[in-house]
């Protein structure tokens, strides 16, 4: 029993220092804010999406299907 309380005590004492050690004002370098005289660029444009025969093709495909069902309705 008494080995359990010095246990206890010391895993106590233990926890109760490093909440208080992290508690501490932290004035290291690597705390410290970097100040950036310069604004970064702004990442380069990215390139448009070519239009390759495939693109085009199915687009040609969807207006021929379009117009021939716009002559089916209009000539009832």
């Amino acid at each position: 029993m008494m080995n359990r309380t010095k246990t206890l005590i010391l895993l106590l004492t233990t926890l109760f220092s490093l909440s208080l050690a992290a508690q501490q004002e932290d004035d290291s370098w690597f705390s410290q804010k970097k100040s950036n005289p310069r604004p970064t660029p702004p990442p380069p444009s990215e390139p448009g999406v070519p239009l390759d025969g495939g693109l085009i093709g199915l687009i040609a495909a969807g207006g021929a299907l379009g117009y021939k069902k716009y002559k089916q309705r209009n000539s009832n």
